[in-house]
């Protein structure tokens, strides 16, 4: 039998001995960053301190295990490593809460993670009516600190989740309605650009890195600290009035016409917040379940009539309470593998009854396609995205998610389908199912005029290239910032992990 050529023998060979060279140097880095920092911040293999951190991830799937990680607890820390990582051109990944859910979303396997949990400090600025938080901080923690001065951010929902990757991704809140996302309620970054400087934007002071970094990820710098506008609670001991309503899967009907009046009809209530989801619990079938929040704690407010409605009810816990025990409520099971994929659509009650069918289809053949007692939760949710929500950032200096096209015909609905698992074997299994109910969800909806063609960063998957549905104009502003604040193009080459800014 004839054996290779040399020819092919020498691609092959130049090709190792690249991934070696690049293995080499990252080790390196390992080291140079030993020397640069104390000790304590770099944590290798094999360690407790690494292997503590590694399982601090939401999902099994994204806990890559790189080189070494390196927690730096202060700005000029981070300006340090990553004026040793660009210099010797080694891969980085960045984690802020460490909440995406696929490989490569925050970490790296070749390379060194840039883990920023220690950066976790929340601070009230009474003058300016301002907080600033720090990139690892979580939501409850940062709810719990800002409820002493009886303030609040657009902050997630979900206690565990971290505010850098969640505010840099757009970031959807108890407040969307009357405030907007997340990022549109930035008034400041602190950034560290690849060279190491640190920079402030805001509206006078670099304002376009200040409007792309509002959905362009962490494509263009390490943020350091977010400074944002606070909401005064009406209400300091019980902040918000809502819940969770569960009812029967035989109620989908009537579940779906109270969704498509709320969302048509936020504006007449912008206090007010709801999303509703289907899910199927192995052994105990379907159920729906609607979340609903009033941020101004008012229980009287007829918005809610149509979802709390729905026949079939088989529990509730509305009531008044703060946003932290809300949090909790809604707080996402860790230690699984996790698929989450997203889409959006005008608000229609056809595409949110053909998802639902396209979910008593496909949740039963996920539960044969995993093996027993490994499956956790299939879920398909959808969320309003209303004119109102839109309209706060160009009032607050714009953003890059591109929505106000797609609002000018109505509001929509984000809609996001989920899995949560045991088992690589099982998650290998269940993506091409998941990816049959979106990609036949969306076909339904190109063909009856509803599909948006947008993608929501947070709860997009490795293959959905957010970035890209933002439009040509946000892309072009995000581009021209890269080029700008970081020419070499060090986030985009040395950081593989996370969504990058499209080529074309």
């Amino acid at each position: 039998m004839k054996g290779p050529s040399a020819p092919v023998l020498s691609r092959w060979l130049l090709a190792g001995l690249a991934v070696l060279a690049k293995t080499c140097a990252s080790q390196d880095c390992c080291g140079a960053l030993s020397q640069q920092l104390p000790s304590s911040k770099v944590y290798n293999p094999q360690t407790t301190s690494y292997v503590d951190r590694i399982n601090s991830y939401f999902s099994v799937s994204a806990a890559l295990e790189p080189y070494c990680i390196v927690l730096p607890s202060t700005t000029q820390e981070i300006s340090t490593v990553l004026q040793t990582l660009t210099s010797r051109q080694c891969n980085f990944g960045i984690q802020s809460g460490g909440h995406g859910v696929f490989a490569n979303a925050n970490s790296i396997r070749n390379g060194i993670t840039i883990d920023l949990g220690n950066m976790n400090k929340t601070r009230y600025n009474a003058e300016s009516k301002t907080a600033s938080i720090q990139p690892g901080s979580r939501w409850k923690s940062v709810f719990e600190t800002l409820a002493k001065y009886g303030v609040a951010v657009t902050g997630g929902r979900d206690s565990d989740v971290g505010a850098g990757g969640f505010i840099l991704g757009g970031g959807n809140s108890f407040w969307s309605a009357s405030h907007g996302w997340a990022c549109d309620n930035v008034v400041n970054f602190e950034v560290v650009l690849a060279n190491g400087s640190i920079i402030n934007a805001n509206a006078q002071n670099n304002a376009d890195l200040w409007a792309a970094l509002k959905g362009g990820s962490g494509n263009l710098g390490i943020v350091t600290r977010f400074d944002m506008r606070t909401i005064e609670y009406s209400n300091p001991q019980n902040h918000i009035y809502g819940g969770s309503l569960i009812y029967s899967a035989e109620s989908t009907k009537e579940a779906i016409a109270a969704l498509v009046d709320f969302v048509d009809n936020q504006s007449n209530d912008l206090a007010s917040h709801a999303y509703t989801v289907w899910a199927y619990v192995p052994g105990k079938g379907t159920v729906i379940m609607s979340f609903i929040a009033n941020v101004l704690n008012n229980n009287t407010s007829s918005t809610f009539d149509g979802i709390m409605g729905v026949p079939g009810r088989i529990s509730s816990s509305v009531r008044s309470a703060t946003v932290g025990n809300f949090t909790d409520e809604i707080l996402s099971p860790r230690g699984y593998r996790n698929i989450w994929k997203t889409s959006a659509y005008k608000n229609d009650a056809r595409v949110m009854q053909y998802a639902v069918d396209k979910f008593n289809e496909i949740a039963p053949r996920i539960e044969a396609a995993v093996s027993p007692d490994n499956l956790v939760l299939v879920v398909g949710s959808f969320q309003p995205v209303t004119q109102s929500m839109v309209s706060h950032a160009t009032a607050n200096g714009g953003n890059m998610l591109g929505l106000e096209e797609r609002v000018k015909d109505g509001n929509g609905v984000l809609f996001n389908v989920a899995v949560s698992l045991s088992g690589a074997e099982n998650e290998q299994a269940t993506m091409p199912l998941m990816r049959e109910w979106l990609h036949s969800v969306d076909q339904f909806a190109r063909g009856e005029g509803l599909v948006w063609d947008w993608r929501y960063l947070n709860y997009a998957y490795a293959d959905q290239d957010p970035i890209a549905s933002y439009g040509k104009e946000s892309i072009e502003k995000i581009k021209a910032a890269s080029a700008k604040y970081d020419p070499r193009g060090a986030f985009q080459k040395l950081r593989p992990s996370g969504f990058k800014i499209p080529v074309r």
